[in-house]
């Protein structure tokens, strides 16, 4: 296992949090003064940056640390807080930290070029440094990841490291992000600048030249390998009639972000896995098909693996209409289930 050089440092204990940015989809957990609040600093050395998250824990004995990966877009340490707070009450501790150049932590957000592997080696550096932490060494850990999240939790799993339980909450299950072609058919991601084109066919076929060609490839490939093979899904795009009118400034897959996205393959993860994992999805969920990656699931036939599919529940596991932005108020069912499990762990 290749492991980042970590450093994590208890900084204090208290009932206050670091002072950060908080978004609109975010909000301050209640009674938190019921709460312990441990403020952690974390070193990815590779990179260089300081990341900072709180852990939350209730203040009697507790045997269960959760740590929350939210999906794509900005999120500090106060995401998911209705979950974190039903967690807590049933005696789960709860990590969360600001994402990389969010809040406190240091680094830049890209969309463009902050990858799931950035994103996961960030995440290694926490997990490391939490499960070898002697503060938690009779504590089980486990991992939340919520869409994208889920690819960042699997990302690690893929490593070497081993969570004692995974919650993968709407997240690809299906290798070399098909996810992406259902957003398109579901206009939750229309690629207006990357793939105009007059068909939902034309423009799939695009994507899958794109999608076979790095599918498989190493993530740690440079961009100038990366470059080469663009070059060539590029050639092939072309043979089909993808030139430059059909498309902007950049053509599908240009961001390393993307490129990432579609290099990865956990379905032999989900299959071969020893450790207990959660899977939930609701089948009103347009970002990601519940259908289809419910049934690749099933298909690896892993007992390990427990499948809740929520009729009429959206992305984030509500009943309302689905939204186009990120929130956190997920239903009592759904929070339900997924702290149950938790508990049964």
């Amino acid at each position: 296992m290749n492991k980042l050089k970590v450093l994590v440092i208890v900084l204090f204990l208290s009932n206050v949090s670091f002072g950060q940015e908080m978004f609109d989809h975010e909000k301050k957990i209640q009674n938190i003064e019921n709460y312990n609040s441990i403020d952690l600093e974390f070193t990815n050395s590779k990179d260089k940056i300081k990341l900072y998250g709180t852990l939350v824990e209730p203040k009697s004995q507790y045997d269960k640390i959760l740590i929350i990966v939210p999906g794509a877009g900005m999120d500090t340490r106060n995401s998911h807080y209705l979950l974190t707070e039903s967690l807590l009450e049933k005696n789960i501790a709860v990590f969360r930290y600001d994402e990389r150049g969010v809040g406190k932590s240091e680094g830049d957000f890209n969309f463009a070029n902050y990858t799931i592997t950035d994103m996961a080696n960030d995440l290694t550096v926490i997990f490391d440094s939490i499960k070898n932490n002697s503060s938690f060494s009779t504590k089980k850990i486990g991992l939340l990841g919520h869409s994208l999240g889920g690819l960042v939790t699997m990302s690690l799993v893929e490593k070497g490291f081993k969570p004692d339980f995974l919650i993968q909450w709407a997240t690809p299950v299906q290798k070399h992000a098909e996810f992406l072609k259902y957003q398109l058919e579901t206009g939750m991601n229309k690629f207006e600048n990357e793939l105009i084109l007059d068909s939902l066919e034309k423009k799939i076929e695009v994507m899958t030249i794109f999608q076979n060609s790095f599918g498989g490839t190493s993530i740690e490939n440079t961009w100038k390998e990366d470059l080469i093979i663009s070059k060539e899904a590029l050639k092939k795009a072309k043979e089909i009639g993808y030139t430059s009118k059909n498309y902007k400034r950049f053509y599908y897959c240009n961001f390393a972000s993307v490129r990432h996205l579609l290099k990865k393959d956990f379905e032999i993860i989900y299959a071969k896995s020893e450790i207990p994992i959660l899977y939930i999805i609701g089948t009103n969920d347009i970002f990601i098909d519940s259908t289809a990656e419910v049934n690749k699931l099933k298909s690896f036939q892993n007992s390990k693996v427990k499948i809740v599919v929520l009729d009429g529940f959206n992305h984030y596991l509500t009943k309302e209409k689905q939204l186009k932005g990120p929130t956190y108020e997920i239903d009592n069912l759904a929070k339900d289930e997924i702290i149950n499990w938790v508990v049964n762990q």
